[in-house]
Order: structure tokens, then C-alpha cells, then sequence
């Protein structure tokens, strides 16, 4: 079977989520307006943004720290331990974390006297110690950090342990790993670089979230709007095969600048074509827009023609029949 990378992973996973989830419909998503149909988590976003609208809220600190992986751990005087690294708090929390200490264990059920703590394994020089008492964070850092100045994650720090433990040394020699870890930092950057760069992938570092600063506001000078202001709009029919609205009646006397509604002129042999219902004399000049005179010229050139077939033609004798032009002889097809 391939091995892929956490980057060539992670990518994957991000294409499944945009490609796969986000639009296949769900049953337990559904409008309840139109409860008959079933949506995709897209869908279900857009119906929920049109009608409540979107402002987006930036989480704080605190929250973004829920999000890191939890670790639960035993406090000492010297700090704790994750992956035999050893966390200290930061000066401003030293205090914290000494009434943490005098407290003893952390009573939660099931941990016993063991502390959350959170942790982002792709920057691991920082953690951060949950008080559960008191619904604040201690910040704590690695005790060896100020060796590492190159970006480090977890994976790395176990490969170099697992290559200590292998040349006869121990996961619990912390001041060795983190040596090798830099010194390993320290020949990349010395090493000559290749003539060509071939594009390699960076190593994945993760999601960065705002765990030290908040995040800055978009919104925070604008004033809180009154929704007693809005009014509803219309409701617009839901069935695509729904007829359109018709058109808002013109008042009385309004102009309409000559052109309609579509901004199309009317076509120049529109007033030549007749519609079946309209059987009595020409069309109405005002709704074709051609001029009247127009139609006093068609009717006077047919009218000449029919005289001129009945009087003015010599070549009929008395007593002959004149076929009428309107009309089709007995058994002939008009």
C-alpha cells in the first residue's frame, strides 16, 4: 500500500470535506419551509445566511485553546511532563500555578489527581495548564526551549528520541534529544543547497490559531444596528415551475420613455402581423404603434384594384359572371 505524508493527508482530507461532504445532501438537513427537501451542509449554510444573516465572530484566546489536543497531567514543583519534556510556568503565572499546586489534586472524576492541559503538537514549545477552579489558563513553556530556535513539532522530538534510545540511550534524557534536535537544525541550514530547487513539499505546521493575542475584530467600531427597523420582504415563490409575478401596474399618465419595460424596441414588422382573434378592420393604430394614415393607403390601393377589374376592364362582355377575387369558385380549393 503507498505511505502518504501528514501534509499529503491533511490535503486530502481537505479535498474530501470541499468536494464530498459539503455538498452531498444529508436527510437531517432539511428548511422548514421546505421540509420535503433534503440539503447538502452548503445549502443548509446558504438558507441559514439569507435568512439570519452572517457576522463573523472572532474567538478569543481562551476558546482557541479548547480546540488543542488535551493532556492530562500530574503538576510538580519542577513543572510536568508530556513525552518526557518538562513544562514550566511563565513568570506572570508562577503564582497561579502554586495555588494550583497547594491545592493538591484537581477532584475531577475519573482523573484523579491528574490537570488538563492542552497542547498544539506541531508547536509543542508551548502549553497551556486549565484551572477548572477558576476558569482561567497558566501558561507554561518547555524547559529546554531556548535550544530549539528552529520550528519543532512532536513527530520530530519522538524521531530523535527513538534515534537516542536506539544508539543505548533513554526517551527520559531530554537535554540529549533536544541537542540532537538542534544540532540536526543547525546542519540543514549549513548544508549547501541543491543547484536546482525541485519544489519539495514544506513540512506540515497545522491550523495556527490566535491562542496568545485576540483576533482582530472587523465590525468592533460599527454600532449596533436596530433590527426593530426591518421590514420583511415579500415572500417570492418557492416552486421554480410558479408563474412569474406580473408586472406593477403604471399610474395613470406615467411615461414610459418609449421603449418598454425590456429596454427592446418593437419590431419594424410587428404592425403587419395580425393576431387570429382580431377579426374587425385593421389593428388598433395606438397598440402597433404604425400610424393610421398607413393602413387608409393599404385599404384605398386594394379598393382601386377591385374597380378597376369590375368597370374599368374592357374584356368582360355584358352578361359575363366576374369572379369575385374575395371569394373561391364552387369546388375549388381556396
Amino acid at each position: 500500500m503507498p505511505l502518504f505524508t501528514i501534509a499529503e493527508l491533511q490535503q486530502m482530507a481537505q479535498e474530501w470535506v470541499a468536494l464530498e461532504y459539503q455538498q452531498t445532501p444529508d436527510a437531517g438537513l432539511r428548511d422548514p419551509f421546505r421540509p420535503g427537501i433534503v440539503l447538502s451542509p452548503n445549502d443548509m449554510y446558504a438558507v441559514q445566511v439569507a435568512r439570519s444573516g452572517y457576522r463573523p465572530v472572532p474567538l478569543s484566546p481562551a476558546q482557541n485553546r479548547s480546540f488543542l489536543l488535551p493532556q492530562s497531567v500530574i503538576p510538580g514543583k519542577g513543572g510536568f511532563m508530556i513525552d518526557y519534556r518538562t513544562y514550566q510556568p511563565v513568570t506572570q503565572d508562577a503564582g497561579h500555578y502554586r495555588e494550583i499546586l497547594l491545592r493538591g489534586g484537581s477532584k475531577l472524576p475519573g482523573r484523579a489527581d491528574r490537570w488538563e492541559c492542552r497542547f498544539n503538537p506541531y508547536r509543542p514549545e508551548r502549553v497551556w495548564l486549565y484551572d477548572h477552579t477558576a476558569a482561567t489558563w497558566v501558561t507554561c513553556d518547555f524547559r529546554l526551549r531556548h535550544l530549539l530556535t528552529d520550528p519543532w513539532t512532536a513527530d520530530m522530538w519522538q524521531e530523535h528520541a527513538e534515534r537516542h534510545r536506539a544508539a543505548g540511550g533513554s526517551e527520559q534524557d531530554e537535554e540529549a534529544i533536544a541537542l540532537a534536535l538542534a544540532q540536526r537544525d543547525r546542519r540543514r541550514r549549513s548544508r549547501r543547497p541543491p543547484p536546482k530547487r525541485t519544489g519539495a513539499e514544506p513540512p506540515f505546521q497545522g491550523l495556527e490559531l490566535e491562542t496568545e493575542q485576540p483576533s482582530q475584530d472587523p465590525y468592533a467600531g460599527l454600532e449596533e444596528f436596530d433590527l426593530s427597523t426591518l421590514r420583511p420582504r415579500p415572500a417570492l415563490p418557492i416552486s421554480p415551475m410558479a408563474p412569474p409575478p406580473a408586472p406593477a401596474a403604471l399610474p395613470a399618465g406615467a411615461e414610459t420613455g418609449g421603449e418598454p419595460e425590456g429596454g427592446q424596441a418593437p419590431h419594424p414588422l410587428a404592425a403587419l402581423f395580425v393576431p387570429a382573434d382580431v377579426t374587425d378592420g385593421p389593428p388598433d393604430a395606438s397598440a402597433t404603434g404604425t400610424p393610421a394614415e398607413a393602413h387608409e393607403v393599404v385599404d384605398a390601393e386594394l379598393l382601386d384594384d377591385l374597380d378597376s377589374v369590375t368597370d374599368g376592364d374592357d374584356s368582360y362582355e355584358d352578361g359575363e359572371d366576374v369572379i369575385d377575387v374575395w371569394e373561391a369558385p364552387e369546388g375549388m380549393e381556396p
